[in-house]
């Protein structure tokens, strides 16, 4: 497992984070089973853990689970602003919430701080100069140590760099969005090029595209699959991927079997290549191991030219 600087900041984090959200507190919410899905990524070399005040019980069972470990030895994500509640005291990137969410979430690890804290969400009723501010505090206070943006938009990222460049204050060091071969939004809406231009790092979720660039529903619903288990998860986006992203997944699949070539070790060397690290959630073990084993696998560069020209004609 290789260590990657995030953008021009300091930090380095494994180029795989495990990620927590729709599995760990949601899927299931034993202990064991968070310990279990831990420990696994720690003994593959997994050092990046990333996790949201919205991902169900996810912060307490992750926080549990990660106390065995020396805790200078791996980075440790959370966010705020995502709606947890009814009231508007609940959700945004007011200075109110955001410092309430934050010692909330502080309290559910069972930590004395994050290695880095997310805006998760751009919130356009609040100003940027509070924003900046308020993740600024929480990096005085000696709670969170680096600060970052997720699925932010780039006008709100250009707003958010010059009041820090006006304030000579601390800027997000990384932006986190959607992305696989299949969903290319942050390469298409100025994202991506905006974090390459002033330095931030680029972390993408989803990278095998909720399964579907496994291969895994090429045939059927596998039962134990998101699709199927969507009314578990209270959560039933998977299912329109496909309709969304048709023309890309099927390529990409029918390529790689042209090619004999794994798909999952295609899927997240694609975002590799091009300096977008994964966050990756598994279900189980035996598809971590998997999905980390497929780092290594050699791919032929004429399967890579191939899923480029395509997209790029797309």
């Amino acid at each position: 497992m290789e260590y990657v600087r995030l953008g021009n900041s300091g930090l380095k984090i494994t180029e795989i984070t495990f990620g927590t959200a729709l599995t760990v507190g949601t899927e299931s919410i034993m202990q064991e089973y968070a310990e279990n899905m831990v420990d696994t990524a720690w003994d593959l070399g997994i050092r990046s853990f990333d996790t949201s005040n919205n991902y169900g019980k996810a912060e307490g069972l992750l926080g549990r689970a990660l106390k065995k470990y020396p805790r200078e030895q791996y980075v440790l994500t959370t966010k705020g602003s995502w709606p947890i509640g009814d009231s508007p005291y609940h959700k945004g990137l007011s200075r109110k919430h955001i410092l309430w969410a934050f010692e909330n979430s502080l309290n559910e690890l069972g930590m004395n701080y994050v290695d880095l804290y997310y805006a998760h969400r751009y919130d356009p009723e609040v100003s940027m100069e509070e924003i900046v501010r308020t993740f600024n505090y929480l990096i005085e206070s000696g709670k969170v140590r680096y600060w970052a943006t997720s699925e932010w938009p780039q006008s709100a990222l250009e707003e958010c760099w010059t009041v820090c460049e006006k304030l000579n204050l601390e800027k997000p060091i990384t932006e986190q969005f959607i992305y696989s071969y299949a969903l290319i939004k942050a390469e298409e809406n100025g994202v991506k090029k905006f974090c390459d231009k002033y330095g931030l790092g680029s972390l993408g979720f989803s990278p095998l595209c909720q399964g579907y660039l496994t291969g895994k529903y090429r045939n059927n619903i596998p039962t134990d699959s998101r699709i199927a288990k969507s009314g578990i998860l209270h959560y039933d986006k998977t299912k329109n991927f496909y309709e969304q992203n048709k023309k890309r997944i099927d390529f990409f699949l029918d390529t790689c079997d042209r090619y004999q070539a794994a798909y999952t070790a295609v899927a997240l060397q694609w975002c590799l290549r091009r300096k977008i690290y994964p966050v990756l959630g598994a279900s189980k073990p035996e598809q971590l191991k998997e999905n980390i084993q497929a780092l290594s696998y050699k791919i032929p560069e004429a399967l890579w030219e191939e899923l480029e020209e395509f997209r790029t004609e797309d």
